[in-house]
């Protein structure tokens, strides 16, 4: 389900450059993050004096904007006129384009492109070494094997292939490439 930006809620009271962007980091530091957990965002004594419902009120706005944005990422000018569109304040698009401009963002975004959710790893290279399987009386046949060593995101795995899994693989690779190259030529 794609996320929807919604509106600026009129009933919010917090209208700051500094604490948006402030907010917002925290948002990126703990990421991803449920709208029921906005309240571990800041600690008692940063709240001392403070209105924390209120608070909570502009993290759980934020939330929704960056679930929009991390997922769109849409460049900042576009992402400024579709803030104004929604009736945000001039102070939070400018604290909320400070944060979209920030380093924590990037990192967060390339990790969450980096990871997987599907649990297999990712991965980073690939290396293979081909041979003649011996045979008894240390005569060589005519059948070939392939040893694919894959560096992952969880360490070194290495996959033996038989002559038909080796050729089967080849095959694959050689409509995947096709497709890329379809794509290309576009």
């Amino acid at each position: 389900m794609e996320p929807v930006l919604q509106p600026w809620d009129d009933s919010q009271t917090i209208a700051k450059a500094k604490i948006t962007s402030r907010a917002s980091i925290r948002i990126f530091e703990k990421y991803p993050l449920k709208e029921e957990n906005v309240t571990t965002l800041f600690s008692p004594e940063e709240m001392a004096g403070g209105e924390p419902e209120e608070l909570y009120k502009l993290c759980r706005q934020l939330l929704n904007v960056w679930k929009y944005a991390i997922f769109f990422q849409p460049k900042p000018e576009n992402f400024a006129n579709l803030l104004q569109e929604s009736n945000y304040p001039a102070p939070v698009i400018k604290g909320i384009l400070e944060a979209y401009s920030s380093e924590t963002i990037a990192e967060l975004v390339e990790s969450l492109a980096s990871c997987s959710n599907s649990n297999i790893p990712r991965v980073i290279s690939t290396d293979w070494t081909c041979r003649a399987v011996a045979r008894r009386n240390n005569h060589t046949s005519s059948d070939r094997e392939a040893t694919l060593t894959l560096s992952t995101d969880q360490g070194v795995k290495q996959v033996n292939l038989s002559a038909k899994e080796l050729e089967k693989l080849y095959w694959t690779v050689s409509k995947v490439q096709e497709s890329l190259d379809g794509l290309l030529e576009r």
